[in-house]
């Protein structure tokens, strides 16, 4: 509920600070006296577009405030979505100055003018002769549905789901524009990968390759020049072993003969073991250096195999090549990732889609079952004020596609008149008539549900005054429930306010300005007495103000 109401520098407002209360309250006036400016300072304050030339002093900011209480209205969800603080009593600010710079605060958090419309939306329902538009809303129709039916809980389970539902199937269409453009790379990924894991690159050392390479190259020419050295070694006439083993004997002999000889004798044997090693070596090289042109082929291609796949991808060593391998398979993991991910979803959002479609067709009947039970109703409460002919039809058509209201779409059909035909609310209905329709479909809502603080801008302009005075009863009924404000001109409607707030001009040399009092006692006997008989108050206006004083 509104608990406070603070207005500075806008339109004949000076300064008006207000303490509202719970229950019916009833604000009156003379014309142009300024009861459209709090309603209008209320918009603004609730997110409607700035006029900043409505503002009372140029040079100074116009600054709005207002209290709610919000502890009925369970919505947590809507601080904990837009990461603001959430208290029971919830101060909504608004500035702008002449330039037109504008600021929003929710309990002193910052915000844009889009959430603070969104939450003025939850707290204030505003209706007028011209402004029922409410009614025309197939979110408000199916709400009341809902609502008399039971099943508001079932109802706020599905949209939950709902939600949820809506939210894979938007992450489904990003996997899908993801792999889509996944699977242009992944066939030339995957022919870049098998190229390079075919390359054996783990396994292979491009340096040896091309030392093997180049001895393959050179293999006649190294085997030629090992056949003559073995051809050396084994010749008897000039193979150096002959003339070694001539000068060995000689040294044995001589060193027997001068021991000085000793150590030569040692030196030419090691030589001569040397070179028996050496002669061993090169018979076992004789056998490496033994290629076919077939293994001569694969070295090569190797070699070249390897340059290419460098000179490809613009690289300089394996080592390169490897990690771009390990690379191109992280990325087909990656579109694999993205094809598994796309599989699941598909998964949940047909599990989705069952439980879904469970719950609106039993939603669906269980609305279905009440819906003549809330057409009888609406009838005896519009024929209670003054609209007895009146019939509302709800129409429920079943959806193939799943929506926010389940598998149902919803319409209103209506007519005023004995004998006429039913047909969509917006043709036949009257300003006044879709006045008392809201605030008929307002008053069964309002029975046990909590809703915003209502309010009627003088929808009883020209009724009767037996209508008057059950739009007044109605009003004090409801004001049991809620908080309700009615702007009226009746006196039967004010007379049965728990609180009456009067709006008033007054001019001096140099200014006018709006104020606003609230009527105690015999102030708003005196009030209403004018409303009855205007500014001469006769004695009967006055006992008559009384009497409907009485009531309250």
């Amino acid at each position: 509920m509104l608990n406070r109401l603070e207005i500075s520098n806008y339109a004949l407002i000076e300064n008006v600070a207000l303490e509202l209360h719970s229950g019916f309250t009833v604000i009156t006036g003379e014309t142009g006296a300024g009861k459209s400016i709090l309603l209008k300072a209320l918009n603004l304050l609730m997110g409607q577009r700035a006029d900043t030339s409505v503002l009372r002093q140029n040079e100074k900011k116009c600054y709005l405030e207002a209290e709610f209480g919000i502890a009925k209205l369970q919505i947590k969800d809507f601080f904990e979505r837009n990461d603001l603080d959430y208290e029971n009593d919830c101060v909504v600010r608004r500035e702008f100055t002449a330039s037109g710079k504008s600021r929003c605060f929710v309990n002193d958090t910052p915000v844009s003018v889009n959430v603070l419309k969104e939450l003025g939306e939850k707290l204030i329902s505003i209706h007028s002769q011209h402004q029922s538009l409410d009614v025309f809303s197939s979110s408000f129709q199916m709400e009341l549905i809902d609502h008399f039916s039971g099943i508001e809980k079932e109802v706020n389970e599905y949209r939950s789901k709902f939600r949820l539902y809506r939210k894979k199937v938007d992450q489904r269409i990003e996997l899908i524009l993801k792999d889509k453009e996944s699977r242009k790379e992944k066939d030339y990924l995957e022919f870049l990968l098998k190229e390079l894991e075919e390359a054996q690159l783990e396994d292979s050392n491009l340096e040896e390759l091309q030392l093997r390479s180049a001895k393959i190259e050179n293999a006649e020419k190294i085997n030629e020049s090992i056949r003559f050295i073995d051809s050396v070694f084994s010749n008897e006439n000039y193979g150096p072993y002959n003339g070694i083993h001539s000068i060995l004997e000689s040294l044995d002999d001589l060193k027997k003969m001068d021991s000085g000889y000793v150590d030569l004798a040692a030196r030419m044997l090691s030589i001569k073991i040397e070179l028996n090693d050496i002669e061993s070596e090169i018979a076992q090289k004789a056998g490496e250096f033994d290629f076919s042109e077939e293994d001569a082929q694969i070295v090569r291609d190797k070699i070249e195999k390897f340059n290419s796949l460098l000179y490809k991808h613009n690289l300089t060593d394996l080592e390169q090549l490897i990690e771009l391998k390990s690379k191109i398979s992280g990325q087909l993991s990656d579109i694999q990732l993205v094809e598994d991910e796309l599989s699941t979803i598909d998964d949940e959002i047909k599990q989705l889609e069952q439980d879904l479609h469970q719950r609106a067709t039993t939603i669906g009947k269980a609305r279905r079952k009440r819906l003549s039970e809330l057409e009888k109703l609406v009838s005896e409460k519009l024929s209670h004020l003054a609209m007895p002919d009146a019939e509302l039809k709800i129409e429920l058509q079943p959806k193939e596609q799943l929506c926010s209201n389940g598998l149902d779409e919803i319409e209103f059909l209506f007519k005023t008149n004995l004998g006429g035909q039913f047909s969509p609310l917006k043709k036949v209905a009257s300003g006044g008539e879709l006045s008392r329709l809201m605030l008929t479909i307002l008053s069964i809502m309002s029975a046990n549900k909590n809703l915003p603080t209502l309010i009627f801008d003088e929808i009883d302009t020209g009724v009767s005054g037996e209508v008057a005075a059950k739009i007044a009863s109605e009003f004090q009924r409801m004001g049991e429930q809620i908080q309700l404000i009615a702007i009226t001109h009746l006196a039967q409607v004010a007379g049965k306010g728990a609180n009456h707030l009067h709006v008033s001009k007054s001019s001096s040399s140099d200014k006018t300005t709006t104020s606003v009092n609230n009527l105690k006692g015999e102030e708003r006997i005196t009030e209403l007495a004018k409303m009855i008989s205007g500014e001469t108050i006769t004695d009967a206006a006055r006992e008559n103000a009384i009497n409907l004083l009485k009531t309250v």
